[in-house]
């Protein structure tokens, strides 16, 4: 039993039903189900059990950096040094209570696979029907379907009447597909194009059907792509990498280090020496980096969330800064999801516009860019009787469009919509017409009719629209205001064919329009006896619709953003290429290159390609591919994802779009997952961010949002680890300083270290990373470099040097230079206070010069090259624009100077004491920091052109 995985399309009935063994009229026999459902299992999705709290929770302290802090807490509390310990602990919990939070709003994604199947499903077993548990399913069994059911399972359609099926969910097709019971012997044919298929959870829309169960639960196509999420790992970011790796280099260093100040006191394990030992190890670890990065982001979700963007996943902030192609869905994406009329042909006049986009009931028509007036318009009667037919030849009502409040099949309401902006909707007719018969499309015949009656009179109207068959009934025009005989058949089938080509080209989906009048007379019999090949027949041709679904107004500004900010957008849709590339030139998704003339004399790449085409090529011709396709008509949720691992492979950064469950092993598998609000649960769940206005255009923001982040985290990194270069400078020179006894005397007292670190660290850490977004933040390439670039290590040398050099300097003058150069006894602790006065007081003058200047810096990165004194760079009109800044600079430079002054609080506990003179070289230390940092910043503009955000 069985056939190759995904060829039941191409099976006669007969065949499938044999392979299968089943009875295409009596269904299985009773007594066989029991054996199946125990070969195939239950008809049911198999997924994770949700989400775990203890996992979620566990998954905060797994990153490196958090591992170290953990590590330098438990060492701080077994030296007795509570202070530090708590402050880390305090970090490491705030930490992980944020991130959990953030993370644990996850639902639950194979919960809402499961919800999306049919509760139960209508068999037919030994001859009779049957209505049975979906999961009770078996492949074999004979389905009934009816208008409005969800499909349990896979279907071969072996019986159709009407059948349309809504598989927008899994192909990405924005209207009902019309589905036929002919074998498609098209080798590879996409999910789209298996027309004689029916797949489990999507809805039928108008008709009934039977088909044979050939595939239930996880072998089924949702099961597929449930399976490929599940089975697909999340990637950790360039900047957790990177943090991780500089966590580990960091904890061996802080090692070092230590070993260093034991050894260089002759591995004296006395309390002072451990202390500081310790402060010197924590020193090295910017503790307050993890909370202020946690802090920022979180901040970053709130700000999104007020555009319309949620943020699932923390980390996906920084990952939105690195993004170098977005992979798109179109409907209800790049385009309102929404079909509309918007292109008119009438026989021997110009193709004409219409205007207003998706239910909007007002619009004008152009020819060409020039607006013509509606009642010229509707002087022509061929006009006029095609308004007539948009709006009586149509099931849909509108109520409130505006408010959305309509209902009916999505060309119907389109065609009803298209007739309101003439002010002749359905509701103008109810007096003068009256809707007699229905004649329904059928996807044998390809169109619908409606017999309309003149109120009061005896005369009826045959309104007719459908697909090109429709010329065929047609035997009569209208020109000059009459109805004429159709002279050549041929040449008339002709020019009509080769505009509905035209048209179809541009992507839209044509509708042929006619009508004829009639009276009972003329037919020879009564009105209610009138068959449908009575009454399509001998039509008078009016012309052709063309109807799609129109691009959002936003998606051509938000295509054209990306590619400014060095990101190239992909379209990936389920609908036909002559659509898809239409609607990709329109919001300008193809292109030439930006800024490369030289393309020119490079052979062209093909930038459309279906999923058939770009399917049937290895990993290999992929990669030889000179650019990867714009375009990929007809895609399947495979094809999306090959196309994101060839990005992959390209060294790209790539972020996916999309709302139908067909998009979600894609979202999954993409850097960044991008999921519309209106979208399925799958999709949401596979993703890292939701759009809740289901905007392309928000997008933009997203990222440009993600990219303030980002560099304002790199702002605040530079900060911190500079400052902590310098401070480590400082503490390990400072090694070579020993008293009488040949004891180091340290330059700061372990209390100093970390009273000093709590004012310097994180709240102006804080404040850069609420800096404003710099103008030229979506006018630079993405950052696909990580978080530590080649710049940035630089940076914290130098400013950590720059700062050590001179914190040394202002300890040797005040020791050696001004004071006596007596270096005391055991002046690491308060035991000798007369002999350690000089001693203390360069300790004060270092705390307090130390202290000024690490606040300061943060001014210094506002930006990485810019002056500070120019207007980009954060100058005088910008000094106060960040009021944390401001506040966390003024306030943290207030606080080291109490401590001086306080008898014995100086003294005793921060192991220092009150200055007067050395105020001069506090100042003086301070401003030769700023004039080496101009001088540095001066040097790497000279060198570098370009200027980072």
């Amino acid at each position: 039993m069985g056939a190759n995985e995904g060829e039941w399309h191409s099976f006669a009935v007969e065949e499938v039903a044999r392979l299968l063994q089943t009875d295409v009229d009596r269904g299985l026999k009773g007594v066989e189900v029991p054996e199946l459902q125990k070969k195939f299992g239950p008809n049911e999705l198999k997924g994770q059990k949700g989400v775990n709290p203890w996992k979620v929770l566990l998954g905060q302290f797994t990153n490196g950096l958090t591992v170290i802090l953990v590590l330098a807490a438990v060492v701080s509390y077994a030296v007795q040094d509570y202070a530090e310990g708590g402050v880390l602990a305090f970090v490491i919990i705030f930490n992980a209570a944020v991130g959990f939070v953030q993370e644990y709003r996850a639902e639950k994604t194979m919960d809402a696979l499961r919800r999306m199947a049919s509760p139960t499903a209508k068999v037919i077993r030994d001859g009779g029907l049957d209505r049975i548990s979906s999961p009770g399913v078996v492949p074999g069994d004979i389905i009934v379907l009816e208008v409005g059911d969800v499909v349990p399972a896979d279907c071969r359609l072996i019986e159709v009447l009407n059948l349309e099926v809504d598989e927008a969910m899994l192909t990405g097709e924005s209207l009902p597909v019309a589905k036929s019971v002919e074998p498609i012997k098209e080798d590879q044919a996409s999910l789209g194009d298996r027309l004689n298929m029916v797949y489990s959870s999507t809805t039928l829309t108008k008709g009934r059907a039977r088909g044979i169960a050939v595939a239930t639960g996880m072998k089924t196509e949702i099961g597929k792509i449930t399976k490929s999420i599940s089975e697909t790992a999340s990637n950790s970011t360039p900047m957790q990498r990177r943090l991780n790796q500089m966590a580990y280099v960091l904890f061996g260093i802080s090692l070092l280090l230590a070993v260093i100040v034991f050894a260089v006191n002759k591995f004296k394990f006395k309390t002072t020496i451990i202390l500081y030992a310790v402060s010197l190890s924590i020193a090295v670890i910017p503790e307050g980096l993890i909370a202020v990065i946690t802090i920022v982001m979180a901040l970053g979700v709130r700000r999104m969330a007020t555009q319309r963007a949620l943020v699932r996943k923390l980390v996906a902030l920084e990952s939105l800064q690195a993004v170098t192609n977005i992979c798109s869905d179109k409907t209800g994406t790049l385009t309102q999801g929404k079909m509309t009329v918007t292109s008119i042909w009438l026989s021997g006049k110009d193709q004409l516009s219409v205007s207003g986009d998706g239910w909007n009931t007002t619009g004008q028509i152009y020819l060409r860019d020039q607006v013509l007036d509606n009642s010229d318009l509707l002087s022509d009667i061929r006009f006029r009787l095609l308004v007539e037919c948009s709006a009586l030849c149509n099931t849909a009502n509108i109520v409130e469009a505006s408010e959305g409040k309509v209902w009916g099949d999505p060309t119907e309401i389109a065609l009803q919509v298209f007739a309101y902006k003439f002010q002749m909707g359905k509701p103008t007719f109810k007096k003068t017409k009256e809707q007699l018969t229905e004649f329904p499309f059928s996807s044998a015949v390809k169109r619908m009719s409606m017999l309309c009656r003149d109120v009061g009179r005896d005369e009826f109207e045959i309104y007719t629209k459908g697909a090109e068959n429709v010329l065929r009934v047609c035997d009569r025009v209208i020109e000059n205001g009459s109805e004429v005989q159709i002279v050549s058949k041929k040449d008339f089938m002709q020019t009509v064919e080769a505009q509905i080509q035209i048209m179809a080209k541009q992507g839209l989906r044509v509708l042929v329009v006619a009508y004829r009048k009639e009276t009972e007379s003329g037919m020879g019999k009564p009105v209610m006896k009138w068959a449908r090949e009575d009454v399509e027949r001998s039509l008078v041709f009016l012309g052709l619709l063309g109807i799609r679904d129109t691009p959002r107004p936003e998606s051509k500004r938000a295509v054209d953003q990306c590619y400014q900010a060095g990101i190239i957008v992909h379209m990936l849709t389920g609908d036909h290429q002559d659509t898809a590339l239409a609607i990709a030139k329109e919001v300008g998704i193809i292109r030439p290159p930006p800024n490369r003339a030289e393309e020119s004399v490079v052979p062209l790449f093909n930038p459309v390609m279906t999923a058939q085409e770009f399917d049937a090529l290895s990993e290999e011709e992929i990669d030889d591919l000179a650019e990867l396709p714009l375009v990929i008509a007809r895609c399947t949720p495979a094809t999306k994802v090959r196309m994101i691992e060839a990005l992959h492979r390209r060294k790209k950064f790539a972020a996916m779009t999309g709302d139908g469950v067909n998009d979600a092993p894609s979202l999954k598998k993409a850097d960044v997952g991008i999921a519309m609000g209106a979208g399925s649960d799958v999709a949401k769940q596979s993703s890292e961010i939701v759009l809740t206005d289901n905007n392309f255009a928000t997008i933009v923001m997203a990222v440009s949002e993600g990219r303030r982040i980002f560099s304002n985290i790199r702002k605040f990194v530079l900060h911190l680890i500079s400052t902590n270069v310098g401070e480590v400078i400082v503490l390990i020179i400072g090694l070579a300083f020993k008293d009488r006894s040949g004891l180091s005397v340290f330059p700061l007292a372990p209390v100093q270290i970390l009273y000093m670190n709590m004012l310097t660290s994180t709240p102006p850490a804080m404040a850069l990373g609420v800096e404003a977004a710099s103008k030229e933040v979506m006018k630079v390439p993405p950052h696909t470099k990580g978080l530590f670039g080649k710049e940035l290590l630089a940076d914290m040398m130098a400013y950590g040097i720059i700062m050590g050099g001179l914190i040394l300097t202002d300890w040797v003058l005040v020791i050696y230079a001004f004071g006596d150069g007596n270096l005391g006894l055991e002046c690491n602790s308060a035991e000798n206070l007369a002999e350690c006065n000089t001693v203390f007081r360069a300790r004060s003058t270092i705390l307090i010069a130390f202290t000024w200047m690490m606040l300061l810096h943060a001014y210094n990165c506002r930006h990485v090259r810019f002056s500070l004194f120019t207007k980009d760079g954060g100058g005088a009109s910008k000094i106060f624009s960040n009021k944390l800044l401001v506040v966390s600079v003024f306030v943290g430079a207030m606080l080291p100077i109490p401590p001086v002054y306080i008898p014995t609080l100086n003294t005793e506990i921060f192991k220092q004491e009150t200055i007067s003179w050395e105020w001069g070289i506090v100042i003086v230390s301070v401003v030769a920091f700023f004039i080496c940092s101009e001088v540095y910043k001066f040097c790497k503009r000279k060198i570098m052109s370009s200027h980072p955000i």
